[in-house]
């Protein structure tokens, strides 16, 4: 057998894979017995059927077919044994079965030509002096007290009352929702329809929508108001965006919110802690910690990103496709958790919209991933035994469906460790220009309108994981 090798693009080997022609005619002959004896045929003993019989009543063509397919299984194994490269991925042919059941002749010589994705070669540019510029999150002096707020409605009383809607009352509402026309209301929206709906009044929680809560505030109970709701196109989902619609809002019953006090009872019934002053503790250092999480993010997307500047390599499509996978099922993890149907929300048209907005995500991942796997080789960069038997048992539970080998976890646990020592190397030497979240809020504004890009708050399939590489069992599959 002989096999040319070649250089594709996309990190892509390519393989010429000739096979001579008595290796042909013997695979053909081994396969039209094997025909022989399994094809049943009416009139005749299974196996005796006589060869010019079985060619009539199956064909040339369904026997050019498993001679080929029985060609190509059996020699590409063997090619890819000679590629001195590590390989990722399964070998694909370069070129359709039906063409190559067409071309073969069994006194011929049989070629084929596949591909197969392998590792890439990295160029670093200056990673030693990195500079970034990054955002130190500041805890906010007033969430405490807002969350303890927000525990004291969720456990408060509510006592009914016959006066205006005031900002905090708790409102009892049906809403029926038209199209709105030249004439007035149009057809009906089922979209907004709802029956003995409880909204809290309170504009900064924003539970529906502003124009209802504003307009609760001052009725009284049995009252009905129009509303007018003008949609967007850049937040509402297609089928109700750019349009005006009148809502018909019937204030049913208004009820009072009666707060418990903020003392060691409430800590209590609320947390694990015995006292008002301990649960105070407890959250600031919750949010104290989540700030310093948020902070290592950004110091870590913006090495990321200088990092991807700095290197040059070819990303293969292996590593590409299974960092997608990743990011979308982490996606649609996300919108879920965020109370989205994905039954009713979920279609061909959007996945194939997600795929592409994350592409490019999964394709900085991977060579991110690349550049700090490469640092770990070039600073000399390994885990010790303990924290590799650690991290296979983590990645064990992970991933608890993956049948690999001791040595294929063991490789997994390596390059995903080796990553995070590179990560943290880079970190301890970058050079950082820190700024505040509202710098960073103001920036990104400044950007959309030169962009002419709308600004987003949540709708699907446009808030996704953040894209700095967690160093998962993914990004280094085996």
């Amino acid at each position: 057998m002989k096999i040319t090798q070649e250089s594709l693009p996309k990190s892509q080997l390519g393989l010429r894979v000739e096979i001579p022609a008595e290796e042909v005619a013997k695979r053909h002959e081994m396969v039209f017995r094997k025909l022989m004896k399994t094809v049943r045929l009416p009139g005749f003993r299974q196996g005796k059927v006589p060869p010019h019989i079985l060619r009539q009543y199956i064909g040339e063509a369904t026997i050019r077919g498993a001679v080929v397919e029985e060609l190509v299984e059996t020699a590409m194994p063997k090619a890819l044994e000679q590629v001195e490269a590590r390989t990722l991925g399964e070998p694909q042919l370069r070129e359709e079965m039906a063409t190559l059941v067409q071309r073969f002749h069994p006194q011929q010589p049989f070629v084929f030509e596949m591909a197969v994705d392998v590792w890439p070669e990295v160029t670093l540019g200056d990673y030693q002096h990195l500079q970034i510029r990054a955002v130190r999150y500041e805890t906010d002096p007033e969430q405490v007290e807002r969350t303890l707020r927000q525990q004291q409605y969720r456990h408060a009383t509510l006592v009914p009352v016959e006066r205006p809607a005031q900002v905090g009352d708790v409102a009892i509402i049906d809403v029926d929702a038209y199209r709105q026309t030249e004439n007035g209301r149009g057809e009906p929206v089922d979209f907004f329809r709802c029956r003995d709906m409880e909204v809290r009044i309170d504009l900064e929680q924003g539970e529906y929508y502003e124009e209802v809560l504003n307009a609760l505030v001052g009725m009284q109970s049995g009252e009905t108001k129009e509303i007018t709701l003008v949609t967007d196109k850049d937040h509402w989902q297609e089928e109700l965006a750019g349009q005006t619609f009148i809502l018909v809002v019937t204030l049913k019953e208004l009820k009072e919110p009666e707060l418990p006090p903020l003392d060691d009872e409430f800590a209590r019934k609320i947390s694990d802690c015995q006292t008002i002053a301990e649960l105070r503790h407890m959250l600031a250092e919750r949010y104290r910690r989540q700030a310093e999480h948020r902070t290592q993010q950004s110091v870590e997307q913006a090495i990321a990103d200088a990092l991807v500047a700095v290197t040059t390599t070819e990303v293969p499509y292996t590593l590409v496709e299974k960092s997608l996978e990743d990011l979308f099922k982490d996606t649609l993890s996300f919108l879920a958790q965020q109370g989205y149907d994905l039954n009713e929300w979920f279609n061909q048209e959007r996945a194939q919209a997600l795929a592409n907005d994350l592409l490019p995500i999964a394709e900085q991942r991977v060579k991110t991933l690349l550049a700090l796997q490469t640092i770990a080789d070039q600073e000399g960069l390994s885990p010790d035994e303990a924290a590799i038997q650690a991290r296979i048992e983590e990645l064990r539970r992970q991933e608890p469906t993956l049948a690999w080998g001791p040595s294929e976890w063991r490789y997994a646990a390596e390059q995903t460790l080796r990553a995070k020592m590179a990560m943290q190397w880079l970190k301890e030497r970058v050079q950082i220009t820190w700024i505040t979240e509202k710098e960073e809020i103001q920036e990104l504004l400044a950007t959309l309108e030169r962009e002419d890009v709308p600004a987003t708050d949540g709708e699907p399939g446009e808030a996704t994981p953040a894209s700095t590489p967690d160093a998962s069992a993914s990004a280094a599959d085996p």
